[in-house]
């Protein structure tokens, strides 16, 4: 293996004003000629702009080593229209690129962006910065690297094949909006672990672009933070996703934990959720109402984005040993035509300590949602903690819901209901504590045919 190239060597100042792009891109193209290795940046301070990455070349930021994203559009000599316009490092179609290493790249968010907090905040810049973009790639690590404030989606990955990531802290302003922590876009084999996440918009957001599927996606033993949706499959549903297995990790402070956004006409099939807790903002973060009423800590959603869209999937699903703090309910719902089919929820507990009104909740909608459908606030509204609409062949076992004093004295409300749906079976659903005054029941079903309640049957109602 060839010596390191160090990007000093080529030109780099490393003092924070002047822009050490070129330095850096001589040093990859360098490396590349040479057959690959790594691309040193030593303890300093790089301002720079864009640099293009190529086959068998290794970013490495060693300790102390800063790189400082430009916010300036000329230092990304931008192609008009190409992918990854406005991104720190780019790559297309290139095998086996890195980046790693114990230093951190900064991007240009520092400060809140948009319209999610309380507050009215500053209109959004024609130009938007985010730190990788790769298209095409494969044989794809981040490893131990840190990044902070990123100003766009932090690393976008547009189908991508064998894609690891460990270790990596990406820490975002929580109310710079658009700041995504890593989306992989239509990729094949994704490996997302031990990872930190807190972003002004979703953590981790699969998606399918352009009719291309994403398939065999692992995300394990990570901690996520996001003032929108901590994982998020979807909005971008244009194709299939498969496979899909998130566990071990903790959802801490976010609008909505787990979601399933379908819109476009794919399907999510084989897709599971595993030893995951999940805390949703808190009423001390001062976000926008329209936020507040639509916090959800595990929503599932199958729609048309606009009238001419197909109807999508949502099948094969599960969530198993799940543990929630939050004052609002679960979402779960299909649409006439398109149910969620083959859904098991086992081992869910359930805990609300604080009263909220649910009169105003609307459903998430993940950029925009189709105005006519009127399951924008049909279900969220219902008096329940979990609500299930249109699913085929369900089965809930073990929900166990706790409730504080205050809650159960200002809002009645039902453990669990299910509308339009089928084939299911709801077992041992509990409501504690009990509450003999309660009108509501611990589980509703109505206009739903073959479901089996196994729970108190006093605490029963079906229409």
């Amino acid at each position: 293996m060839a010596a390191p190239f160090n990007v000093l060597d080529f030109g780099a100042r490393g003092d924070k004003s002047t822009n050490d792009a070129p330095a850096v891109q001589a040093a990859v193209d360098a490396c590349s000629k040479a057959g690959g290795g790594e691309v040193i940046f030593p303890a300093g301070n790089y301002f720079c702009g864009k640099t293009t990455l190529k086959s068998n070349v290794t970013i490495k930021l060693e300790a102390g080593a800063v790189i400082f994203a430009s916010g300036k559009a000329a230092d990304y000599a931008a192609e008009p229209g190409a992918e990854g316009n406005w991104y720190l490092f780019v790559a297309d179609g290139q095998e086996n690129i890195s980046i790693i290493g114990e230093g951190r790249i900064e991007g240009t968010g520092k400060d809140g962006l948009g319209h999610r907090a309380a507050s009215p905040e500053s209109p959004l810049p024609p130009h938007r910065f985010g730190i990788a973009h790769f298209t095409d790639c494969k044989f794809v690590r981040f490893r131990d690297i840190k990044i902070l404030n990123s100003d766009w989606h932090t690393l976008v990955l547009f189908r991508c094949e064998d894609v690891f990531m460990d270790g990596v802290s990406i820490i975002n302003n929580f109310f710079h909006t658009n700041s995504d922590g890593v989306d992989p876009e239509s990729c094949t084999n994704v490996f997302i672990s031990n990872c930190y996440m807190m972003a002004g918009d979703d953590c981790i957001c699969p998606k399918t672009e352009k009719g291309f599927p994403l398939e065999n996606l692992v995300v394990q033993n990570c901690i996520l933070e996001s003032i929108a949706t901590a994982f998020k499959l979807g909005t971008g549903s244009t194709a299939d996703f498969r496979d899909i297995k998130v566990s071990n990790c903790v959802i801490r402070n976010s609008g909505v934990g787990l979601g399933i956004f379908i819109k476009d006409g794919g399907c999510a099939e084989r897709v599971s959720f595993e030893n995951i807790s999940i805390t949703t903002t808190g009423p001390d973060i001062p976000i926008n109402p329209r936020l507040r009423n639509n916090i959800i800590p595990i929503y599932v959603d199958i729609e048309k984005r606009d009238d001419n869209s197909k109807i999508g999937g949502v099948r094969d699903l599960s969530f198993s040993h799940i543990q929630i703090e939050s004052d609002s309910g679960i979402l779960m719902q299909g649409m006439p035509g398109g149910p969620i089919e083959n859904l098991v929820m086992q081992d869910i507990t359930m805990r609300v300590n604080r009263p909220f009104e649910f009169s105003q909740r609307a459903k998430r909608a993940g950029g925009r949602s189709n105005p006519k459908d009127d399951r924008i606030t049909k279900y969220i509204r219902q008096p329940t903690y979990m609500a299930l609409a249109y699913v085929n062949d369900f089965r809930v076992d073990n929900f166990r819901l706790f409730l504080n004093e205050a809650v159960t004295r200002e809002y009645d409300r039902s453990a669990i209901a299910v509308f339009e749906s089928t084939n299911g079976i709801l077992n041992e659903v509990e409501r504690l504590p009990l509450n003999k005054k309660a009108r509501q029941p611990v589980v509703s079903v109505s206009g739903c045919r073959d479901v089996t309640v196994r729970t108190y049957p006093a605490a029963f109602n079906a229409k």
